[in-house]
């Protein structure tokens, strides 16, 4: 599969949005960690990092491939449809296209989702306002201008109906016009067609779950849920889950099951000071090397 993941270095004065609320260098490693995880369950898959020029290029994996576009700040989340769509119609699509977010870790392997006949794959959840997250897409090839089609779709919705939503949640919204169910409906569905493209839609609560921001959520392995998105404020949990369960459970290192049994008991203290209503921000975890 290739994998493609966005994020754009704004100036501080630039953001206002929690998901923008990081330094460089932090992004970085998050994204070091994203990669990472995509490489344990996917390893001869390829990751693209959609980005603008002010991107710290050699702090990424050699391997992960940079794409730099002119990003707009006011319009972050319609700049980046446009690079996403830019992208994708550009591809020769020979293998499967899954589009993420930057502070997403795969906590297991895809391939169960191309058991199903579809043409793309969205993620829902029982919100009525945005029932469909935009952070987690997957093109399939098989039919890939049909998937090609869809995208294009979906980016003109957004140009057309929701360009004063252009910095947040607009993409949501023109993803669920482009599905045309309400949230209640969703889950009697697993594959609607639209214009011809098959959508297969996944659940949350196993293609796209958000712990919650509290360490209690990450002292387990959380094994039936195969992407993890540490969206917002949940980004400090980001790294600690990485070193406590995903890179000692595929390293044989005397050393990297040390730190993952290590971690694994930091978590622990953090969870029971929190039951006892007194955690706080003593370590700052997304500093440190994953």
């Amino acid at each position: 599969m290739q994998f493609v993941t966005f994020h754009a270095w704004l100036r501080p004065e630039e953001s206002g949005h929690p998901n923008q609320s990081l330094e460089s260098a932090e992004q970085v490693q998050l994204i070091r960690m994203l990669t990472k995880s995509v490489r344990l369950w996917h390893p001869n898959s390829s990751m693209t990092l959609l980005t603008n020029a002010r991107t710290a290029s050699w702090r990424l994996p050699s391997h992960c491939k940079q794409v730099i576009n002119e990003v707009m700040p006011k319009d972050l989340m319609l700049e980046r449809a446009i690079a996403q769509e830019r992208y994708v119609l550009a591809s020769d699509m020979g293998a499967p296209m899954v589009l993420l977010d930057s502070d997403i870790l795969l906590n297991g392997g895809l391939d169960a989702v191309f058991e199903r006949t579809f043409d793309v794959a969205l993620t829902w959840r029982p919100n009525h306002e945005m029932p469909i997250n935009s952070e987690l897409i997957i093109l399939n090839h098989e039919r890939q201008e049909v998937a090609k089609g869809f995208f294009s779709r979906y980016v003109s919705v957004y140009r057309r109906k929701y360009a004063e939503q252009a910095r947040w949640f607009g993409d949501q919204l023109a993803l669920q016009d482009c599905v045309g169910l309400r949230a209640e409906d969703m889950s009697e569905y697993q594959v609607v067609e639209r214009d011809g493209c098959r959508l297969l839609l996944l659940p949350c609560s196993t293609y796209n779950f958000s712990p919650h921001n509290r360490y209690r959520a990450i002292c387990s392995r959380l094994p039936d849920k195969a992407v993890l998105h540490f969206k917002g404020q949940r980004k400090r949990l980001m790294t600690p889950f990485w070193r406590a369960w995903l890179q000692p459970a595929h390293s044989y290192s005397p050393w990297v099951q040390y730190v993952g049994w290590r971690e694994r008991r930091w978590i622990a203290r953090q969870a029971e000071e929190e039951r006892a209503g007194l955690s706080t921000a003593l370590h700052d975890h997304i500093g440190r090397p994953a």
